[in-house]
């Protein structure tokens, strides 16, 4: 069997005709919950890009004009864009002003004149959008980088809490891009592409494909604009301002609703990713981990402290029947069915993941990376070990898809796959699919230790097996490499040295040649 060798890929970073770099930064403190929505107008529409060229939009329809500094301050933007440079936000621009005659016009720019900037200039402008009652914003851009994934989830989560719809175009390659695949943003792409939207949009977190070509008038010229996701995103936030001028209460769930409908191509409606959550109420039985929620929680009476989360997390339907969910989201990690339940937000359970395996397309051809099977005893804090190990693979540049077998891991923000009922090759199809479309460099699956047998037949070619188990007071984890075995014995709890000294043991094989 050919030894398949780990390799972190070079990224493209040229993902909506314009470049965004990724800077190493850290979000401020995200602040306090804004889940009691301030007046956010929907006449108002921020583009945030690399400016807007005030003398090619009408002059009624622009409002504000703002750069983010090398500070992140937000001021004044007195810089004058040259005909000769990009004109990419006001390309934007135009066609927002085209297809909705009312909108009023902001300009943000965190983008240079040629399409770079750093992901730490994105806070303060969505901050200055949200100061300033703008309701909706238009990102033409975003990033593959998995590395930024979690900085950006926190950061559209809170502001989707205040009710800001955002418009993001997903990546031309294909491939899944940030923040367009987030549940609460609205992902856009471009009908005629030669990609296929059609069969596979669910699994980048498309929410419309749309016309990108459109007749603006530009230095006294009609031109056509070029077929781009950029330019599909603001002809939705055009769509999203007029619905908003009929029915200003409509939320994210019912413009996504909306904006399918509007969709060139049919497309299914109701599955998400569990993603969304900035704050929680979590109610019933859960399993002890030292890992970290991928959101906070709020405690106490849920009638006293409803209007401080924006989500409910139950583990059967006794948990729910005396709350009155309303408006909030639901993650629902029982085994029976609901169907009493009220859900108006966004709703995830174990059957919606497996709706969303039976309706993939993507047929793969087999796994071309390294596949680790992690086989632990139910007694040890797989969350942890799961969380902590996908970490020093990222630390290391290797982006990690990280499976459980439990519905509560995705509130670590790990993958959930529920045993397959009938068909392993829809199930591994799926995987293969989220594997390719999230440009995953290995795969790590943790199964019970007493269903190793069971789940080797699935990928009985695995690289790495390594198994879990407790001694008394002590963990022997077992690594078996090409039939090699080497075991290490851990007292006490696990900690992150511990993972550690794994990974460097896994990595070490790995990336052996193979002459070596």
């Amino acid at each position: 069997r050919r030894q398949r060798q780990m390799c972190i890929r070079d990224r493209l970073m040229l993902i909506y005709d314009i470049k965004f770099d990724i800077k190493s930064s850290i979000y401020g403190r995200l602040g306090n919950v804004r889940i009691m929505m301030r007046h956010l107008r929907e006449d108002r529409v921020a583009i945030i890009d690399n400016g807007i060229n005030k003398d090619l939009i009408c002059r009624e329809k622009m409002q504000s004009k703002i750069v983010i500094d090398d500070n992140n301050r937000c001021i004044e933007d007195k810089d004058k864009i040259q005909i000769t440079d990009f004109q990419h936000g006001t390309i934007c621009a135009l066609i927002v002003e085209k297809y909705n005659s009312h909108c009023i016009l902001n300009s943000v720019r965190i983008l240079d004149k040629n399409g770079k900037g750093g992901i730490e200039k994105i806070e303060p402008a969505l901050e200055w959008c949200y100061q300033n009652n703008i309701k909706i914003v238009n990102l033409s851009f975003g990033t593959t980088n998995f590395n930024e994934c979690e900085k950006l989830k926190k950061l559209v989560n809170k502001y989707a809490c205040s009710g800001m719809i955002i418009v993001a175009a997903t990546a031309n390659s294909g491939f899944v891009s940030y923040p367009a695949c987030f549940t609460n943003v609205i992902g856009v792409a471009t009908t005629g592409s030669p990609l296929s939207y059609s069969k596979d949009y669910m699994q980048i977190g498309i929410d419309a494909v749309v016309p990108s070509e459109h007749m603006v008038k530009m230095f006294n010229e009609e031109v056509k604009t070029s077929l781009s996701n950029s330019y599909a995103a603001p002809y939705v936030c055009a769509l999203i301002a007029n619905r908003l001028n009929t029915d200003n209460a409509l939320g994210i769930k019912k413009l996504k609703e909306y904006v399918k409908e509007q969709s060139r191509i049919e497309m299914i409606e109701g599955v998400y990713e569990p993603d969304w959550v900035y704050k929680a109420y979590v109610t019933g039985r859960k399993k002890t981990s030292r890992a970290n929620y991928y959101f906070e929680t709020v405690s106490g009476e849920f009638s006293e402290i409803q209007d401080k989360v924006d989500t409910v997390i139950g583990f059967s339907v006794a948990d729910l029947e005396n709350l009155d969910i309303k408006d909030k989201n639901l993650i629902y990690l029982g085994q029976e069915d609901i169907y009493n339940i009220d859900v108006q937000g966004f709703y995830w359970s174990r059957k919606t993941r497996q709706q969303q395996i039976l309706n993939n397309h993507y047929q793969g051809n087999g796994l071309e990376v390294p596949v680790i099977i992690l086989a632990i005893e139910a007694a040890i804090d797989s969350y942890y070990i799961l969380t902590e190990l996908r970490k020093v693979f990222a630390s290391d540049g290797y982006n990690a898809y990280t499976i459980g077998m439990e519905p509560e891991c995705v509130l670590y923000g790990l993958e959930y796959m529920p045993e397959p009922m009938a068909d392993y090759g829809v199930w591994k199809n799926f995987i293969e699919s989220q594997v390719f479309y999230k440009q995953s460099d290995l795969v790590i699956w943790c199964i019970l230790l007493e269903d190793r047998e069971k789940f080797l037949k699935v990928y009985p070619d695995c690289d790495v097996e390594i198994s879990l188990c407790k001694e008394g007071e002590n963990t022997v984890v077992e690594i078996t490499f090409e039939k090699e075995k080497t075991e290490k014995i851990i007292s006490g709890l696990i900690a992150r040295k511990d993972v550690d000294e794994i990974y460097h043991m896994i990595e070490a094989k790995l990336t052996e040649d193979e002459d070596g």
